[in-house]
């Protein structure tokens, strides 16, 4: 048996050669990690591996994975402008979990043969795994209100599944005249919301101790703590770790950093999570029980997409300013699944241990194709949203993973720095590649209303209006469209095309333009934000000047 760190390097190392395979292949990288966990767990006999020393690791790692992404999940929740769509977004959920728990209750149910089985699975299908998703936007740095809605739609999600879990088993147990106490679930809830108060607080505090010298371990000094408060007094440690992140986020300065300082740790404990996640995905449970899981999987999948077909409509992101619907099939990205319901399903076991197996089984046998679709799908999702730049998924792209890019490395490393030959950069492509599509617009006749109200949900600082025939009109800059809109004399005269200061042949590139171009561009533009037309001078996308940076860069290496 392998000495615990040196299992633990194990791990890590194929999950760096895992994420390697995953980009050439252009598939996102936690695929590969879970791809190297499931090959570990064939070849455990030749390594020799101990599979119980494997889920001694998994739960400690498991534990820290969940609270890290679901203390960013909370952090979504802020009042003020972002706040916007988000009631409408908790609508949209609640509609979310009654559609998906119905279909997955009753095709399930009907599947086992047992009402309490089909209740619990319903239930159970409205989970969605917060670290799979969070890892995929953050790997893609996917950025945007459909981004936004995503986590909020995941943690959302999570707060439905507790809360009915806990109304579902205390009905159960009062059907069945066991011992039933409405004080267990009063308690699961009111104390996994103290418990995160009260953490939450007590990291700002921390927080604004070390100051800026450490970002870092005050946030796990409270991870660790919570999940022993959790414990010691049988409280869901998920909802606690929501509540963390939005009083952090809500209550003070500190959540952006501590998330970015959070970063130099949660990238190995991602990578050990879905490691190990590999090394637990059960194909004999999957074909043990392959009609309930086919039922499930099927029914979960269906009402994820029709939830956000009817709630959403063409409204990609919930605030009603993105008609992108159509093309961002946002049910899809709903669809990960692993550590939130395992460890709800856990939970079955106080009603009864024969069901808890049985739920455990189609769980973990669902689980090994969500978790190999899922974070597919997510990515999906942001790139058709437009919310991917093209810099990141050229990182994914096979050539970076070839066999030449390869012996290339070997030959870098043996040669050390200063021996590099000089490499004539392949073309990055033209405006059209590194755009940003499917961008909203505003009418050249919006009001200021209007335009405070697309400005509070845009993820840029320059908005682009356009007439009838989507032509481009021209660009508000946020600084020009300040000084007009605290003046209400002023403000309540102009139109979104009195303020668009910046005309359409100064601040547009067009699509057949190449990196160069939008070089040279930049380089006289005063903005960060450019606008992308067509031929026709139709508004089709916006250009970033840091993409455009970030595309020189990866072309001179």
């Amino acid at each position: 048996m392998l000495a615990g760190l040196t299992l633990l390097g194990l791990l890590l190392a194929a999950g760096v050669v895992g994420g390697w395979l995953a980009r050439m292949l252009r598939l996102p990288t936690l695929t590969g990690y879970l791809a190297a966990g499931i090959v570990i767990h064939l070849f455990e006999g030749p390594l020799r591996i101990d599979h119980e020393q494997l889920s001694t690791f998994n739960t400690p790692i498991n534990a820290l994975a969940m609270a890290l992404a679901l203390f960013v999940l909370g952090g979504q929740f802020t009042t003020g402008p972002n706040s916007r769509g988000l009631g409408r977004l908790a609508r949209v959920s609640f509609l979310d979990a009654g559609i998906t728990a119905g279909l997955v209750g009753l095709t399930c149910g009907l599947a086992l043969g047992s009402f309490a089985g089909g209740l619990i699975l319903g239930i159970l299908g409205i989970a969605v795994a917060p670290a799979t998703t969070l890892e995929v936007l953050h790997e893609f740095q996917a950025k945007g209100p459909v981004t936004r809605a995503l986590k909020r739609l995941t943690a959302l999600s999570n707060i439905w599944a507790i809360f009915l879990f806990e109304l579902a088993l205390l009905a159960l147990m009062a059907i069945d005249g066991g011992e039933a106490s409405v004080l267990a679930p009063v308690w699961d809830l009111t104390g996994s919301l103290l418990i995160g108060l009260i953490a939450g607080h007590f990291l700002i505090f921390l927080q604004e101790q070390v100051g800026r010298e450490n970002d870092a371990v005050p946030l796990l000094a409270i991870i660790f703590l919570t999940i022993g408060v959790c414990n010691y007094t049988e409280v869901p440690h998920m909802l606690a770790f929501l509540v963390t992140g939005a009083v952090v986020a809500n209550r003070s300065r500190f959540f952006p950093r501590v998330t970015a300082g959070m970063d130099v740790y949660a990238q190995p404990a991602f990578v050990l999570f879905f490691v190990l996640s590999g090394s637990h995905l059960n194909f004999e449970k999957l074909g043990d029980n392959i009609l309930v899981v086919v039922c499930y999987v099927l029914a979960r999948s269906a009402g994820k997409v029709l939830s956000m077909r009817l709630g959403l409509g063409g409204d990609a992101d919930g605030d009603g300013s993105r008609k992108t619907g159509e093309r961002v099939p946002m049910g899809l990205g709903l669809l990960c699944q692993a550590g939130a319901a395992i460890a709800l399903a856990n939970y079955v076991g106080r009603y009864s241990p024969e069901l808890a197996e049985t739920i455990l089984s189609v769980i973990l046998g669902s689980v090994v194709i969500f978790e190999l679709i899922g974070p597919i799908l997510v990515k999906r999702v942001a790139v058709a949203a437009g919310e991917v730049s093209l810099g990141n998924l050229l990182t994914h792209n096979p050539d970076s993973g070839s066999a030449d890019s390869l012996l290339a490395s070997i030959g870098r490393t043996l040669r050390g720095s200063g021996h590099e030959k000089a490499q004539e950069a392949a073309p990055a492509g033209t405006v059209g590649r590194f755009m940003r599509p499917n961008v909203a617009a505003l009418p050249r006749e919006a009001t200021m209303d209007d335009i405070l109200r697309f400005a509070n949900s845009s993820p840029f600082s320059m908005y682009p209006v356009i007439d009838p025939e989507r032509r481009l009109v021209g660009l508000i800059s946020l600084a020009e469209l300040s000084k007009v809109a605290y003046d209400r004399t002023t403000a309540s005269l102009v139109t979104a095309e009195d303020l668009a200061t910046l005309g359409a042949e100064e601040s547009a590139l067009t699509v057949g333009e190449d990196l160069d171009h939008a070089k040279i561009f930049f380089q006289e533009f005063p903005g960060d934000i450019a606008a992308a037309v067509d031929q026709e001078g139709k508004l089709v996308g916006l250009v970033e000047r840091t993409e455009v940076l970030s595309l020189l860069r990866k072309r001179e290496r």
